[in-house]
């Protein structure tokens, strides 16, 4: 039944993305816009597209070397394209910056939303720091594995990357001194893209096995959720956390997983209400079920915390004090202390 159910899933997601790509290598959701920025790396190019739509729209163009590793920082969409990092407006697709890292081939890239992009040389196995406020750089470390797609994991302090080869591990580097330690062992090889969803969970994708991994919150427990794909690359997930986008770059196709039960809309549904939402001031929080000294956690849209506070009851609320305008994530964790709800706070 589990394989029925993969294969429906794929034909799907196909069917969703019927628009054609040349080599797509990387795809970036855009949250302001409501699209899916895809890298065509056969052409050199970024374009835009909608699952729901047949066609697509050109981005930005004249990346040569690229694109890799999009990411979205700020009002630019930044890529790598051989040893520089290029970024282009979001709203017009005009280039916008341009560093020479002289890397050999910059591939995975990731933000920490404020300040700074982090990028792996795939070919030279490092990790570098960029600051495109100031168009400075720094090399953080230097690895033994072959890196490949990283996310910002800002809870913990640190970069998640997936590595290429056989039995690839999925690593970490501390930010406070750029160490590096194994997440996890695997028997999966030459992993590409990785993303999260909202409950915590990690998905990578293999081209060994040309599908896509689940993994445990904690890296403890791998499962395939997608098969049938090709070359799978660098992924991401949109907003509301129910479709990640996965790039196949041995063909023409991006193809949508969308068997996300972890996604916002999920847990919110179950857990609890919001209200006022959109707030200026407080938000109320009333939980379906009672809690007993459970911690509950809420993150700008950036991944940092902000607040951080036990609660008991069914009701809480939330002061927005000194935070700025914007998207906040609300986790609520259980008396064992895994992640059971979920939710979006506006404060306007």
């Amino acid at each position: 039944m589990r394989t029925s159910l993969t294969v429906l899933c794929f034909i799907a997601s196909k069917l969703l993305g019927a628009q054609t790509f040349n080599a797509p290598e990387s795809v970036e959701y855009d949250a302001v816009n409501g699209r899916w920025l895809v890298g065509n790396n056969g052409a050199g190019t970024i374009v835009s597209c909608n699952p729901a739509i047949s066609s697509t729209l050109p981005f930005a163009n004249q990346i040569p070397s690229g694109p890799h590793g999009i990411e979205i920082l700020g009002n630019v969409a930044y890529c790598c394209d051989g040893g520089y990092i290029k970024g282009f407006d979001l709203n017009t697709g005009a280039q916008s910056f341009s560093l020479n890292l002289s890397a050999s081939f910059l591939n995975g890239l990731t933000t920490d939303g404020t300040n700074y992009l982090f990028a792996t040389d795939f070919s030279a196995k490092k990790i570098y720091r960029i600051c495109p406020a100031n168009s400075t750089f720094n090399l953080m470390c230097t690895t033994m594995k072959t890196p490949n797609g990283i996310i910002y994991d800002g809870a913990n302090n640190r970069c998640v990357f997936v590595t290429w080869g056989s039995n690839s591990p999925i690593q970490a580097m501390s930010l406070a001194d750029s160490t590096i330690s194994t997440l996890a062992t695997s028997t999966y090889s030459n992993s590409d893209g990785i993303t999260r969803d909202p409950a915590g969970f990690w998905y990578v994708t293999c081209w060994g096995n040309n599908a896509l991994v689940r993994w445990s919150p904690t890296f403890t427990t791998p499962t395939v959720v997608m098969t049938g794909l090709s070359g799978p690359a660098d992924i991401d997930i949109n907003a509301a956390g129910d479709s990640i986008g996965i790039p196949n770059s041995n063909s023409t196709t991006v193809v949508y997983y969308t068997s996300i039960t972890t996604s916002i809309a999920a847990m919110e549904e179950n857990g609890f209400d919001l209200f006022p939402n959109p707030s200026t001031s407080s938000c109320t929080v009333s939980l379906k079920k009672s809690k007993i000294n459970c911690k509950a956690i809420l993150f700008d849209n950036e991944g940092k915390i902000v607040r951080q506070f036990y609660v008991t009851g069914n009701s809480f609320d939330i002061e927005r004090g000194a935070l700025a305008p914007g998207l906040y994530l609300l986790h609520v964790f259980d008396e064992e202390n895994v992640l059971s709800l979920q939710g979006k706070i506006i404060f306007k």
